[in-house]
C-alpha cells in the first residue's frame, strides 16, 4: 500500500472517530435518545417466555406433520410421535406444552427437520 493510501485512511479515520453523536437522523417519535426507543421493548427474555395455547398448538401441527412426512422406520421415532400425536389428540401434549416449552425450545424443534433433531430439542426441554 503506498504512503498516500494510508494517509488517507488514517486521516478518515480520525475524522470519524472525532465527530460528536448527539443525535441520529434515525430518533423520532419510537426512540427518544434514552434507551427507551422502540427496539428496547426486545430487552425482554422472549427466548425464555412460555407459548401460548395457540403457538402450542401450531407446534404440535409441525410435530405431527413432520412424524407423518417420515418414513422411518425406528421404533424410538415412532414411539416418540406417537406419544405427541395421542397427547395432541387429548389435549395434554398441549397442556404440558404451555407449561413447560419456552420460546427457545420451539424454535429448537421447528428448525430441525429431522425427527430426531426434535426429538433432541424435546429432550432439552425443562419438564
Amino acid at each position: 500500500m503506498s504512503k498516500l493510501t494510508i494517509s488517507v485512511l488514517l486521516a478518515g479515520a480520525v475524522a470519524c472517530g472525532g465527530a460528536s453523536a448527539t443525535s441520529s437522523p434515525a430518533e423520532g417519535p419510537a426512540s427518544n435518545g434514552n434507551g427507551n426507543g422502540a427496539t428496547s421493548a426486545q430487552g425482554t427474555n422472549e427466548a425464555a417466555r412460555a407459548l401460548t395455547h395457540e403457538e402450542c398448538l401450531s407446534l404440535g401441527q409441525s410435530i405431527s406433520d413432520a412424524c407423518n412426512g417420515t418414513n422411518t422406520r425406528s421404533a424410538q421415532f415412532e414411539g416418540w410421535c406417537s406419544d405427541v400425536i395421542t397427547g395432541i389428540g387429548t389435549g395434554s401434549w398441549v397442556t404440558d406444552c404451555e407449561k413447560h416449552i419456552k420460546y427457545m425450545d420451539a424454535v429448537c424443534i421447528t428448525s430441525n427437520t429431522s425427527i430426531r433433531s426434535m426429538m433432541d430439542c424435546d429432550s432439552a426441554v425443562q419438564r
